[in-house]
């Protein structure tokens, strides 16, 4: 399984059931070893192992906005991600199918 597709199972998990921060934590984890943190919105962040690329995401209908400690993050009309070295935070409440196009635009090259 490729990283794009790991990260997309990663936010259907997060989506199965209305979790608290706590389970998601440990379900994610259980998934993946990189999953670093999981936020009381339960958004998780994930430690990877290549640095992500910097993208302007204002063509997917992005805003650039504040998520401590990330110094890029990008708002949209439902969500948010966030990232900044390897270190990458997505919001459950962003729509899939614009996570997917998301992660094109930013994950490294293999």
């Amino acid at each position: 399984m490729g990283l794009k597709e790991t990260l997309l199972d990663l936010y259907d998990i997060a989506n199965s059931k209305d979790w608290k921060p706590w389970e998601l934590q440990s379900r994610l984890r259980e998934s993946c070893g990189n999953v670093i943190a999981v936020g009381d919105d339960l958004s998780f962040t994930v430690k990877l192992d290549k640095s992500l690329r910097e993208s302007d995401l204002r063509s997917f209908g992005g805003r650039k906005c504040k998520v401590h400690p990330f110094k890029t993050a990008w708002r949209f009309s439902r969500g948010f991600v966030a990232f900044e070295g390897k270190f990458l935070r997505i919001s459950r409440n962003i729509d899939k199918k614009l996570l997917s196009e998301i992660l094109n635009a930013i994950l490294p090259e293999d």
